[in-house]
This record gives C-alpha cells, structure tokens and sequence, in this order.
C-alpha cells in the first residue's frame, strides 16, 4: 500500500533524522527494496546510501528509475523519483514524540551496525518498533544483534521477517537416549530450526511475507 513514510537515520537516545517518501511501502517491499538499492547502487556503503537518502525528500524509491515527462525533477539513478514539491526541509525528531501527521512507517538506518530498524504509527500516537533488519541478510535463521541504545538489551532477531524477540524456544530430553531436542521457531512467519543430538539442526524458512490463499485455497476447492 502506497502511503508517506519516513526514512533516515537513527542517532543517540532515540532521536533521528529523517526524509519523507511520499509514494513509501509497507516493510515487506521497501526492505527488500533497500537491501538492493544497498548492494547495486552504493556498493553495500551504509553511509553513502544514508547520505543519499537524507539529501532531500522523495517522491519514490527505485532501483531502476525511468525519466518521466510531467516529472520536474530529473530521477536519481539507482535509488528514485525526487519529491517535486516546495518544501523540501529535513525532519529531525524523537522515537518519544507525539505523532501528528499521516506517516504509517518509519524506516531508520543503523550504519554502524548494518541494521534498518522499522517503526510503526501506533493507534495511541506513538512509534512502536516492527522489526529489525540485517541490510546484509545472514544464513542463520535466528541471530543476536546489538541493544539499539546505552541501556537496551540484545535483541534475537528473525532474519526471515524481521521479527525482533518474538521466538519460541522449547527444550526437552531428547529420544534419542541422551542429550536434548530443541525446538526455536518465530512467532511472526513460522520459520523454525529444530535440533537433536543425532541428526543435528534442521531449519525450515516459511515464506515472507505468507503466500495469499488462492480462491480453491480459501473456498476450500473441490477434489
């Protein structure tokens, strides 16, 4: 769904600062999205791609943007369309703020550690964490990544959805005869990795987002 969100970068004590995408995503296509622009436009230069985006605000992002006859602004090569707009100002604001406008999603960069944290406008006016993102997607499916200030704790992440301590993690004497099965599974998409002593993990990565149900699927079909 096309709606303004914010994107920018994440400072101390939860301050930011930010640009509007007027045309933004929900996370499930601008992550991606930036994932690429991250590794084909600048080279996976985390710093580059946050100095890029905050030198003014956007229209929409793409990786392979087209010039445009009724676009005043010519586009950027390898990241999107240029607001065409007057107001062309940098926001700079607190992850505590009352929120007064119609963003639905904030998506801040972390440089320093290769991270896109992704915020969601709450229904009481605040922003609440969604998820956190790898920009460099790692094999594991579970990962720790470091607190997001002074005073936080580590967080597990799901590198599948991005869910951030949202597992399950169950652990019983294993039928084999001597030491444990394990069983660690995200509460968000599903995804999973199961261990025992004999055959070691097994991982299974649910799709992300979930498939939609085709009519058979959701009418229940006929066989």
């Amino acid at each position: 769904m096309n709606s303004p969100v914010l994107i920018g970068v994440a400072a101390l004590r939860g301050s930011y600062t930010a640009r509007l995408i007027q045309l933004g995503e929900d996370p499930e296509v601008l992550v991606p999205l930036l994932r690429r622009i991250w590794t084909d436009t600048f080279g996976r230069d985390t710093d580059a791609l946050a100095t890029a985006l905050l030198a003014r605000n956007w229209w929409r992002l793409a990786i392979n943007p087209k010039p445009r006859r009724w676009h005043r602004q010519p586009p950027v090569a390898g990241l999107g369309y240029p607001a065409v707009t007057e107001n062309n100002t940098i926001r700079q604001g607190s992850l505590r703020e009352d929120l007064d406008g119609f963003d639905e999603w904030m998506y801040l960069l972390r440089p320093d550690q290769r991270l896109l944290v992704v915020y969601e406008a709450t229904v009481h006016g605040r922003w609440l964490r969604h998820s956190v993102h790898h920009l460099d997607p790692v094999e594991d499916l579970f990962v720790t990544a470091p607190a997001l200030d002074e005073i936080g704790a580590e967080m597990t992440v799901c590198t599948v959805c991005g869910a951030v301590d949202e597992i399950d993690h169950v652990e019983v004497p294993s039928l084999a005869g001597y030491g444990h099965d394990t069983a660690t599974s995200c509460t968000r998409c599903g995804s999973s990795v199961a261990t025992d002593p004999m055959f070691g993990a097994h991982l299974t990565r649910k799709p992300w987002p979930p498939h939609a149900p085709t009519t058979g699927d959701a009418t229940g079909g006929t066989r």
